[in-house]
């Protein structure tokens, strides 16, 4: 009887640890197959590191072809000489050493030939040819990238420009930059925050910006006819919620001209906090932005009970916390009819004079349908011409936006950074656009204006 259990204690064993080496292997299988890309090009990665100096990389270009990298066969990096232009694109470019997730670390393995076929790179190390990388074309248009950061002057921030029909990044500057001829500081442990991809990894309380989701959620919850009494504030959950003025009697679309803070927090309490998470879950906040271009951080939006932080949260305070790659990527969904496209960065790829790689796009998500994203687009072109938006105006074009004036403490007083979202509504020149300036004040004021300077020279461009 012993020798009978004890087989059959040791059967069940065996069965749980293959049970188990299966689990390993199948969760082995998932992690490299969903995030082995990531692992490669990260900075850290040694063999990028030695590669560098025993392979002919390839050149990393712009879109027009403007040339914005080469690499020696020393392993010597020669960057665009114009110091604005170096300025503008650095950290879509990166650095030489690793620090930064610039394309020069993203896109290594074809700039390195590691994409190439194992025949191939066997033939190579046999005959004892060098192996030779393959020319990385980017999204972005240097000069675009070069308005961009014109546009923002002396602020602190970040500008985002996209096709919001095929994804296609034009345009992505963060300040402050860095110079990739001179990475010194960095090297001895110095410099603060200028590695840091504000554009894509900068998290940010989107301010009035998400009202456009709280917008959204009324529509889709068949509230869009909810109207509220603005008299310069409202009493909410035993507290006060300020607004910019006096309104008086608004709905939906008034409201978002008008970016009433009355009308969005009372709309919250009749949407609920459920409702809204949704929403904002729809839209791809508190979701892995995991896409094969670009490295980007997580927007946040918090669902809460209480009362006032609800209110708060609807009109883009509270926890809300979002990139300006995403805020781009919201306003591009809206005028896109409803979709959402996956941000591209990489162009083409072209080796010994054929192209290997051509951007294709792919939506990212849904979050509204065509007809709820209609109403939405007809709410952002009605805040340019008549609301808080008029300073992102352009002359025979057709613009939505949304402006945000983003409270956020500093130190002893509070400070606002300024924020616009918003897009061409043009078949011939279908941009999206997002900027943030950091402590710059009202969104309407400050950076409504810096957006109408970017589309501007990105219609000049033909996009």
């Amino acid at each position: 009887m012993k020798k009978n259990r004890l087989r059959s204690n040791i059967r069940v064993l065996l069965v749980v640890f293959i049970m188990m080496f299966a689990g390993l292997v199948v969760y082995l299988g998932y992690a490299v197959t969903m995030y082995g890309e990531r692992w490669f090009v990260t900075p850290y990665n040694p063999r990028i590191q030695n590669m560098r100096t025993t392979v002919k990389a390839g050149d990393l270009l712009d879109r027009t072809g403007r040339t914005l990298l080469t690499i020696d066969k020393e392993g010597n990096r020669n960057y665009v000489k114009d110091d604005g232009t170096r300025l503008a694109i650095a950290h879509i470019v990166g650095d030489g050493y690793g620090m930064t997730y610039g394309a020069q670390t993203m896109f290594a393995k074809y700039l390195f030939g590691f994409d190439k076929d194992t025949i191939t790179r066997i033939v190579d190390a046999i005959s004892g040819e060098v192996r030779v990388g393959s020319d990385v074309a980017l999204t972005i248009d240097a000069k675009l990238c070069d308005a961009a950061r014109d546009a923002m002057g002396k602020s602190r921030g970040a500008v985002v420009v996209m096709n919001y029909r095929t994804g296609e990044i034009l345009a992505s500057v963060s300040s402050p930059s860095f110079d990739p001829t001179d990475m010194k500081m960095f090297l001895e442990g110095g410099g603060e925050s200028e590695l840091v991809n504000r554009a894509f990894s900068g998290l940010y309380p989107p301010g009035s910006t998400f009202k456009l989701v709280t917008a959204a959620a009324l529509i889709d919850n068949g509230r869009e006819d909810f109207t509220a009494n603005c008299n310069g504030s409202t009493e909410i959950g035993g507290n006060t919620i300020k607004c910019t003025g006096e309104h008086g009697k608004e709905n939906l679309e008034d409201a978002l001209a008008h970016s009433c803070n009355v009308y969005f927090a009372e709309a919250a309490q009749q949407l609920g906090a459920q409702k809204l998470l949704a929403e904002a879950d729809k839209f791809l906040f508190n979701n892995d932005m995991l896409w094969n271009d670009v490295v980007m951080g997580k927007s946040v939006y918090e669902s809460t009970e209480d009362k006032t932080q609800l209110s708060w949260s609807a009109i883009g305070q509270y926890h809300d916390l979002i990139t300006p790659l995403h805020a781009c990527m919201i306003a591009g969904a809206i005028a896109n009819d409803g979709v959402m496209m996956e941000p591209k960065l990489l162009y083409s790829v072209s080796s010994s004079l054929k192209t290997t790689y051509s951007v294709t796009p792919s939506a990212a998500a849904t979050p509204v349908s065509s007809a709820a994203a209609g109403k939405l687009k007809e709410m952002m072109i009605g805040a340019v011409k008549n609301g808080t938006g008029k300073k992102a105006a352009l002359k025979n074009y057709t613009v939505g936006g949304k402006t945000g004036t983003a409270e956020i403490a500093d130190g002893d007083t509070n400070a606002e950074h300024a924020w616009f979202v918003g897009f061409v509504d043009d078949d011939e020149h279908p941009l999206a656009i997002a900027v943030i300036l950091e402590k710059a004040g009202s969104g309407g004021s400050n950076a409504a204006p810096a957006a109408k300077k970017v589309l501007t020279r990105a219609i000049d461009l033909g996009y």
